[in-house]
């Protein structure tokens, strides 16, 4: 139906000029996501989804991707504590996360869910993202040998939590999800290619790129670890009806934003960095016109009288001039 696709986003530097009505709506917001979050009024989300900075060093275009890991998880707090308030009775928070580390286990995943469930959150389920991708073997601790075998994961985790209640109050016929879709994404196992080759962020912490060995591909000035819009789409369609309210916190270059504006959802992006909140603008943007061309109705060619199109043929038909043969 025309007229019901969203306007392009611009970036809304934060504090904006204006904090009336609902002016997080559907808008790319750029600055400190706590001061944001704080901003927000109670209970306007329906689904969170974030993947935080991994703390293992990674190249972030304004972050210290390199804390102690209490330190971590203490500021990690400070966001999910603002994000429990902005959640309707019922709205979902999927987290995705990895550990950090092989060597030196750091099983932070465990640590996140313990410091969400005292926050009051109910967790509902774990899904493993298998990345079918183990671009680098050099993990293997003690080789051929029980001495000190290391396990190299070759998955991420997605924690699922409700706010108050398991279940999500809405319109029958604003859930969108199709049968077919709803059986292959119950089963908690997602076999989803990531969007950059090789990410595997818990490598990075333990091995320096070997010389001569190329770096995993990422497109210039790209996010070290986007999420893929495969597992976006599953978690906007399984969680969440239409025109509910989706948040990222740690919006990057946008996938959240960009997926829920396609599903139609209204969508809240949230990031520090001016370089991934632009690239977030353009991919929602682009998002955006395309749906604009979706919605032109192509003319069937049913719909055109026959006679019309005999007589427009015959006007456009100009016969060849008989060449003598030589």
């Amino acid at each position: 139906m025309r007229g019901l696709v969203k306007p392009p986003p611009k970036v809304l530097n934060f504090p904006p000029p204006a904090t009336t009505g609902d002016w997080w709506k559907d808008q790319i917001i750029c600055g400190d996501s706590r001061a944001v979050l704080h901003a927000l009024p109670n209970e306007c989300i329906h689904l969170a989804i974030t993947s935080p900075p991994y703390n293992v060093g990674l190249q972030y275009d304004s972050h210290n991707d390199k804390m102690p890991d209490d330190e971590y998880l203490k500021w990690l707090t400070t966001f999910w504590s603002e994000l429990y308030r902005v959640l309707v009775p019922g709205g979902r928070f999927a987290l995705n996360i990895a550990p950090t580390s092989i060597k030196d286990f750091h099983p932070i995943h465990y640590h996140m869910a313990r410091d969400l469930v005292h926050l009051g959150f109910i967790m509902r389920t774990e899904i493993l993202w298998y990345k079918q991708t183990m671009r680098r073997r050099t993990a293997w601790g003690s080789w051929k040998s029980p001495r000190n075998p290391h396990m190299v994961p070759s998955w991420e985790y997605v924690l699922v939590f409700s706010k108050g209640s398991w279940a999500l109050e809405g319109n029958k016929a604003d859930a969108d999800i199709t049968g077919k879709e709803f059986i292959e994404f119950s089963d908690a196992f997602w076999p989803i290619s990531p969007e950059t080759r090789g990410r595997q962020p818990f490598l990075k912490s333990l091995y320096p790129p070997r010389r001569g060995r190329k770096t995993p591909e990422q497109k210039e000035n790209s996010h070290p670890a986007p999420f893929p819009e495969k597992l976006i789409y599953r978690l906007i369609k399984f969680y969440s009806y239409k025109n509910n309210v989706i948040l990222d916190p740690f919006g990057g270059t946008g996938t959240v934003a960009t997926v829920a504006a396609r599903t139609g959802r209204h969508y809240v992006h949230l990031d520090l960095s001016q370089k991934y909140c632009s690239i977030a603008a353009e991919r929602v943007a682009a998002e955006t016109k395309q749906m604009r061309l979706d919605e032109i109705p192509a003319t069937p060619l049913e719909s055109v009288p026959a006679q019309a199109m005999v007589a427009e043929t015959n006007a456009n038909y100009s016969p060849r001039k008989k060449t003598k043969r030589k």
